[in-house]
């Protein structure tokens, strides 16, 4: 498209092209903030095999023994001491509080079973993090950034969106040009203020508790002062990622055109950043309510396939120049025929659904390799704890474990469980790796804490809700699978962008048809449950 002179900007036309563009093609959209979820929750894979490591050392060792059965005695000691009616940790006698005994054993478990090892495996496991972080979000800003300006331009968006995923590179040094923008602002003080705080010249003083205030007061002056740079730095670079897509920029050219953007250009600059302020403030306050509410969760879904596109594009229309005038012109004559909301939502559940039931039909090893890895995990994490001969106890109040009205919980367990999801299928497309970790972790759990409750207890807690949760969560784990199969054909050349794009526009309408069973599952667990739990353990 040509390109406006600087002076017809118009941030108002730009948010506008942002939302009629997530309006009319979400459905090509979404999917690529779909796959920035899951990329990002490739990060937790090195932590997973840390983790792994360091709980097969403490096993071996004995000390995970020590470590889960002072756990079990320190619940024990909770659930008595609510039973009673005292509460707190640590109370001092006369039945105050948890007693110390169980809140020292539990410490000092805790204490045995940091070793060199454990440190080691959790340090680089989260090193590890870091850098595969890094490189997710790195590849997810191009396919994020690539398909928004597709759609803006005209374009195919999510085969544009898959086709700059090559230039990952490109905003892996706009990112690291972030981070040490941040790490010397923020990071200078603190380094500051400890040299000064041991340095001869303090510790000489006579007064040394003067000479301390001043040092603090001197880092948190200095803090103030980076928190003000790294905001400012992130005002200027807002463009950055726009200016790669648009212009065809690297990392360097991408900055600069930022930078020259914002200095021709201040008002709709300054405008566009109080948008994005004040979008992220209101979801704050939102999140503070929902989380009042016990519906927190639903932030992690707000936030990245809400406000992240529409920011997203917004930018990327502003520094291109896409007003919304002549897009709506050409459209409004079509609006009326346009189906209503309810119409629209129920299209896409019914297409979600059908999505599903083919990719069952159509893919079944995928999904019976997601279940094995998942009961396999189970098996292995009962196979750990079991045999500790442990059986601890249910919750006292059963029934009203959710409080008398479940809306909330119920809301945050169907949103965590729809992210989870949305992690196994869409993270498997870093070669099946993340959706792998994931299945086989989510097992342990489950068979570890099996392993140290009571059988009775447990399943009545968890069968209600867990025969319909478990096999859906791993169905979005076969899901993860098979779009590890295409990102490694697609890396080795044997799919194409167009192929690569239509398989995650077709995940987003599985996930769609997984989210409908989740409701299901998370409303009997949240309103079933319960009340099973209670009339089966008389609680």
């Amino acid at each position: 498209m040509s390109r406006p002179s600087d002076g017809s900007r118009s941030v108002s036309g730009a948010l506008s092209a942002a939302g009629r563009l997530l309006r009319d093609r979400p459905a090509v959209v979404l999917p690529a903030y779909l796959l920035a979820v899951g990329l990002t929750g490739a990060a937790r894979v090195p932590v997973l095999v840390g983790l792994a490591v360091a709980v097969g050392s403490l096993a071996v060792t004995g000390r995970l023994e020590r470590l889960v059965r002072a756990g079990v005695e320190l619940q024990e000691a909770v659930r008595e001491t609510d039973a009673t009616g005292a509460g707190g940790l640590g109370g001092a006698g006369g039945g105050q509080g948890v007693p110390d005994p169980a809140v020292d054993a539990f410490g000092d478990a805790v204490a045995n079973a940091v070793t060199p090892t454990v440190v080691a495996a959790v340090g680089l496991g989260v090193v590890g993090a870091f850098v595969v972080g890094y490189l997710a979000r790195a590849v997810a800003a191009a396919v994020t950034y690539g398909t928004v300006w597709a759609g803006l331009d005209g374009r195919r968006p999510l085969v544009s969106g898959v086709r700059a995923a090559g230039r990952w590179r490109t905003f892996l040094g706009i990112a690291l040009v972030r981070s040490v923008v941040t790490l010397v602002a923020l990071g200078l003080p603190l380094f500051v203020g400890l040299n000064l705080a041991v340095s001869p010249v303090v510790l000489a003083q006579q007064d040394a508790s003067a000479a301390a205030a001043l040092a603090v007061l001197l880092v948190v002056a200095l803090t103030g002062l980076g928190v003000v740079v790294v905001l400012v730095a992130a005002f200027l670079l807002v463009f950055a990622e726009s200016a790669a897509v648009v212009d065809d920029r690297g990392a360097w050219g991408s900055i600069r055109a930022s930078l020259g953007f914002v200095r021709r250009q201040p008002g709709q600059s300054v405008g566009f950043a109080l948008v994005a302020v004040g979008a992220y403030v209101a979801v704050a306050v939102g999140v503070g309510v929902a989380n009042a509410a016990g519906a927190g969760s639903l932030g992690g879904i707000v936030l990245p396939l809400l406000v992240a596109p529409f920011l997203d594009a917004g930018a990327t229309a502003l520094y291109a120049g896409v007003d919304d005038a002549d897009g709506a012109a050409a459209t409004d004559a079509t609006d009326d025929d346009r189906p209503g909301v309810a119409d629209r939502l129920r299209r896409g559940l019914a297409l979600g659904w059908a999505e599903l039931r083919g990719f069952l039909r159509s893919h079944p090893l995928s999904v019976m390799a997601a279940l094995g890895l998942l009961t396999g995990g189970i098996a292995a994490g009962y196979a750990l704890t079991a045999p500790y001969g442990l059986a601890a106890a249910g919750p006292t109040d059963v029934a009203g474990v959710f409080g008398a009205v479940a809306v909330g919980p119920f809301v945050t367990i169907a949103a965590n469980n729809w992210l989870v999801s949305v992690g196994l299928a869409y993270g498997g497309v870093a070669f099946g790796l993340p959706a792998v970790s994931g299945l086989v972790f989510n097992g342990v759990l489950v068979g570890a804490l099996a392993g140290v409750f009571d059988r009775t207890a447990f399943l009545a807690l968890v069968a209600p809700h867990g025969v319909l949760e478990l096999p859906v969560i791993a169905v979005a784990g076969g899901l993860g699978l098979h779009l590890g199969g295409v990102g490694w054909r697609a890396v080795r050349g044997r799919a194409d962008a167009e192929t690569v794009a239509g398989e995650l526009e077709r995940a987003a309408w599985v996930l769609v048809g997984i989210g409908i069973l989740l409701v299901v599952a998370s409303a009997i667990e949240a309103f079933l449950t319960p009340r099973i739990a209670a009339a089966v353990l008389g609680g």
